[in-house]
């Protein structure tokens, strides 16, 4: 918008000049081609153009004078590429026609070219601002986009620290209540079966079973909620990922899409068997990838351990590498296990929902 803006300018002062020296009708042609020409420049907005444009132009100011006043407008597309030392010819016509224009309007030419190297250095340095400003932006753009997912990363590790320590707490809860106020317990129902054992009293002794009873309904009640707190105090994920990590011999890569619902018997399962089977790669794989996928559909689990190694070996060869184990951890959880080794080595497990 700035060269069309400094093009206009150009062309209204040399426009008006060039009516001073020549009748409208003589002048006419020199404006038609000159604002067409500088309209295909500005187009097409190309160097090597500019350049056959300005020689072009150049040439037909040599025949006719009244092409003389738009040389300005013409040089100015010249004047921002790199070509611009050739606009020093465009003084050659003005020396060819000197005796046929005024003073006046010599000067006042002379004076817009200057005004036209003014405004070319004017547009040049606003361009470079424009373009400084949009790299600045984007760079913004792309630094408050990587704040924003180190943000994120930020708060999901820290919502699982939380829910780690959480966990944690609630399985300290569990095994104090069970050493402690489960001992205590336990030990007051033996004592009040002691007791008992001895007293001669009815009322006594019917007193002293309800308050066994009571007891009892205690105790049974703190292993139920022990048993709760250690059940939901099992975080999967967590797990899972401290194996993948603590897992150095390749890539390993997990897909987890799993509700909290699990029962703590799967969930040790399937911690258990990814153990193995990792431990199997590192053992008896040159594999250099590793996939571990762990799915809940509506009716059931599946977990698939995939890995990438070229060895062939037959299941038979795999006894006492911790196959076995992993069969045994399946039949566990009543669930189907099959092996595949048409590309790497894949066990595919699934496991019925309770």
């Amino acid at each position: 918008m700035g060269n069309i803006l400094n093009k206009i300018i150009i062309f209204v002062i040399t426009s008006i000049i060039l009516l001073i020296e020549f009748t409208p009708s003589k002048g006419v042609i020199a404006i038609l081609l000159a604002v067409a020409l500088s309209s295909f420049l500005e187009y097409f907005n190309n160097e090597k153009m500019a350049q056959w444009g300005f020689i072009f132009y150049l040439t037909l100011t040599t025949i006719y004078p009244q092409f003389v006043f738009f040389l300005p407008l013409i040089s100015y597309d010249l004047l921002k590429s790199n070509k611009q030392i050739i606009t020093v010819i465009a003084f050659v016509p003005y020396v060819l026609h000197f005796e046929k224009f005024s003073f006046a309007s010599m000067g006042l030419l002379l004076v817009i070219y200057v005004i036209v190297y003014l405004l070319k250095e004017r547009a040049t340095y606003e361009n470079k601002l424009r373009e400084d400003y949009i790299k600045q932006r984007d760079y913004l753009t792309e630094l408050s986009i990587s704040l924003e997912e180190k943000v994120s990363e930020l708060v999901t590790k820290q919502d699982i620290e939380v829910n780690l320590a959480t966990l944690n707490e609630r399985n300290r809860i569990a095994r104090e209540i069970h050493d402690n106020v489960g001992h205590l317990l336990s030990s007051s129902i033996l004592q009040i079966g002691a007791v008992i054992a001895v007293s001669k009293e009815d009322d006594t002794i019917k007193s002293l079973e309800k308050v066994r009873v009571t007891l009892d309904e205690g105790m049974n009640s703190i292993r139920k909620s022990v048993h709760d707190l250690h059940e939901h105090s099992i975080d999967l994920y967590g797990e899972i990922n401290k194996i993948i990590k603590n897992f150095t011999f390749c890539k390993t890569t997990l897909e987890y899409e799993v509700s909290e619902k699990m029962p703590a018997k799967a969930k040790y399962a399937v911690i258990a068997i990814i153990k193995e089977a990792l431990s199997n790669v590192m053992k008896h794989s040159n594999a250099d990838h590793v996939s571990i996928t762990l799915y809940e559909h509506p009716k059931f689990y599946q977990l698939v351990i995939r890995d990438n190694g070229k060895q062939k070996a037959s299941l038979a060869t795999f006894k006492g590498m911790g196959i076995e184990s992993i069969k045994q951890r399946v039949a566990s959880l009543n669930g189907v296990i099959n092996f595949d080794q048409s590309s790497g080595f894949k066990i595919f497990i699934s496991f019925m929902k309770p």
